[in-house]
């Protein structure tokens, strides 16, 4: 049932209501009940008998036009049977405003103001009326004084009615009123809870995923602490020794020249160190092997600047020492390169871990794209990550959000492809008013049958014995995409595989977000 249809039912039946308790008013120094249905009636009786009430006797089909809104109206319309709706124009629809039946009066105003009619009347169904003018009304009042008499009492009453509806009508507008405003509050609140739960799911979304990567974060921290860990150990236990040697060398520059060319010292192919300590074991058969692997990473010039101490037996000390400066070096430059790597992926679990119940902050988010990379380091092992991030505009937006966003796709790409496949993550300008990001895989890809259906928040291909991985996290995903003003979309990737399409709108300086 439409709203319109509704809306008569509700009248027809509050028409109805109001007939019940319609007064009795004095006809003849008589009570009698003014009923429509008894005038209506008696009308009819009449109608056969009376060359005057038929030639004023109107039909109308369902559908038809009885007046229309803003023409000129002399006649008065008494509807005999059928129903009449009344629609007032707004803007480019009709509206539906009232239903007419048996013994109500249509056109009234206009007949007695001689205004333009205020609502079209258009027959509900198959419509009988009675339409007289000024002229016709009179000669009716002089044949059918009582019929007359009842035409003017039911004017009045069809007036004191509408006025009766207004009223009721205004009640019932402001009692809903309250409901509405009580209701608004409720759903204020409501909305409220439905924020503050979705950002607490974000955040356990969030937290399970960094739950998740903490084996593989350990992983990524501990290569490089075990790396200074050795590095502090050599350089503990040769630096005394070094310190205790130096003064014998006839140069003590030699030591930190030997120190800075191993901090810089560039990695060697283990073919290319091979093949140079072959050389080195021909040229100086004396020396140990592992004195010959120290001297074969060291570069050209460092190699004529060892030589007369690899030549003479007698100055195995020396060449030792030269042979460690140079080593210390190599471990001086690990250390710098752990502690950087430490402090990057430190530095970068801070900005993915980012609160997101905080301000949105205007960012580059190919560095939040970055930063997921690093974290999840240790799921792309075996994937080759084809990155293509050129400068784009900055965004608006809350950055730990979207880097939960960048790795729930990311790691839906690792499972669908098995841990073992290509990666391809790109990002641009679509207009001047969006930037874009797509991240694909080569992977089996996304059945057609599920792409409508992959971010509803129930649903996951893991627990269906689907052939591919698709995280519970693409219903989140979707909700921040949305939350920016952006969308997020899926399609096949050429050549093979799913393809993750997010737009997000660029950021102008003067919008703001949430």
């Amino acid at each position: 049932m439409s709203s319109d249809e509704k809306y008569m039912r509700y009248l027809k039946e509050s028409r109805e209501k109001v007939q019940k308790r319609e007064k009795t008013m004095d006809l003849h120094g008589t009570k009698r009940r003014l009923d429509k249905t008894t005038f209506v009636k008696h009308i009819k009786e009449l109608l056969p008998g009376s060359e005057l009430l038929k030639s004023h006797h109107q039909s109308y089909k369902q559908g038809d036009i009885i007046l229309r809104e803003h023409q000129e109206n002399r006649r008065l319309f008494v509807i005999l049977d059928g129903y009449v709706k009344q629609f007032k124009r707004s803007d480019e629809y009709d509206i539906a405003i009232d239903l007419q039946g048996p013994g109500d009066f249509m056109g009234l105003l206009s007949f007695q103001t001689g205004e333009r009619v205020f609502t079209t009347a258009r027959a509900s169904s198959d419509v009988e009326v009675l339409r007289v003018g000024q002229g016709s009304l009179d000669r009716i009042q002089q044949d059918y004084p009582e019929i007359s008499r009842v035409i003017q009492g039911l004017i009045f009453s069809n007036l004191s009615e509408r006025y009766r509806r207004v009223v009721t009508l205004h009640i019932e507008i402001a009692q809903l009123s309250r409901e509405l405003e009580k209701e608004r509050n409720n759903l204020r609140e409501t909305i409220s809870e439905l924020e503050q739960t979705r950002n607490l799911l974000i955040n356990q979304e969030k937290m399970a995923t960094l739950g998740e990567l903490t084996a593989g974060l350990a992983h990524e921290i501990n290569n490089p602490a075990s790396a200074l860990l050795r590095s502090v150990d050599y350089l503990t236990r040769v630096l005394p020794e070094m310190t205790e040697q130096a003064g014998a060398l006839p140069d003590t520059g030699l030591v930190r020249a030997f120190l800075e060319s191993g901090m810089q010292r560039e990695v060697q192919d283990t073919e290319q160190q091979r093949a140079k300590m072959k050389k080195l074991q021909q040229k100086y058969p004396h020396l140990s092997r592992s004195v010959l692997r120290d001297m074969a990473e060291l570069n050209h010039e460092m190699l004529v600047k060892v030589t007369p101490y690899a030549e003479s037996s007698d100055r195995p000390k020396s060449l030792r020492l030269l042979l460690d400066s140079h080593k210390a070096g190599v471990f001086l430059a690990s250390i710098q390169l752990s502690t950087g790597r430490i402090g990057h992926l430190v530095k970068s679990l801070k900005s993915y871990s980012r609160d997101s119940r905080a301000e949105p902050e205007v960012a580059d988010i190919r560095l939040g794209i970055q930063e997921t990379l690093m974290i999840i380091g240790n799921r792309l092992n075996d994937i080759e990550v084809d990155l293509n991030l050129p400068e784009i505009p900055l965004v608006k937006c809350y950055v730990g959000e979207l880097n939960q966003v960048w790795t729930n796709i990311i790691i839906n790409a690792c499972d669908a492809m098995d841990e073992k496949g290509k990666l391809f993550i790109s990002c641009g300008t679509a207009s001047d008013e969006h930037v874009w990001v797509t991240i694909a895989d080569n992977g089996p890809g996304v059945p057609d049958k599920l792409k409508d259906r992959i971010f509803e928040s129930s649903f996951t291909t893991k627990t269906a014995g689907g052939e591919f991985g698709l995280g519970i996290g693409l219903a989140i995903t979707k909700g921040v995409i949305q939350k920016h003003s952006g969308t997020i979309s899926v399609r096949d990737r050429m050549g093979g595989g799913a393809e993750f399409i997010i737009h997000l709108p660029v950021y102008k300086g003067k919008e703001s977000l949430g």
